[in-house]
């Protein structure tokens, strides 16, 4: 049996760069998230309230639609027609087939202007519509 000397290893270097860039794309994508998920928030609209209204976590390929008071329609900070919000649905449909679209009117809009965009959801074969309200004050955890 031979024992021999072993050549001493010296220890490897700790490769900052790749880690510096893992946590720069980290950090820009939590950076993006934040501010597209309070963007729609943001939107000045009075919801209307109801006993069934539940908090939701958003999902992938959800996307949010305002509905203004005026009739206006928003999307992502950008006021469309029904036109551009049909092209809108028929390439989120395509990319996120099965995704929602969650409707935030304001409590004065339209009936006839939010059947209009619910129209367009089921033009662009998007099943699942859903309104957002807000919880009733009086409404207690039934």
């Amino acid at each position: 049996m031979k024992l021999g000397r072993r050549p001493i290893e010296e220890p490897q270097e700790l490769q900052l760069a790749p880690l510096i860039d893992i946590v720069f794309l980290t950090l820009v994508f939590f950076m993006t998230t934040a501010v597209f998920s309070s963007m729609e928030r943001e939107i000045d609209i009075t919801l209307p309230t109801a006993d069934s209204a539940q908090e939701i976590d958003r999902g992938q390929g959800e996307i949010y639609i305002n509905l203004l008071s005026d009739g206006r329609i928003v999307l992502n900070d950008r006021e469309l027609t029904l036109a551009e919000l049909q092209e809108v649905l028929h390439r989120v449909a395509e990319h996120f087939p099965g995704g929602a679209v969650i409707i935030r009117g304001d409590r004065d809009a339209f009936l006839g202007r939010a059947l209009a965009v619910v129209d367009c959801c089921r033009n662009a074969d998007i099943q699942n519509v859903s309104f957002a309200a807000l919880p009733n004050e009086g409404a207690g955890g039934n």
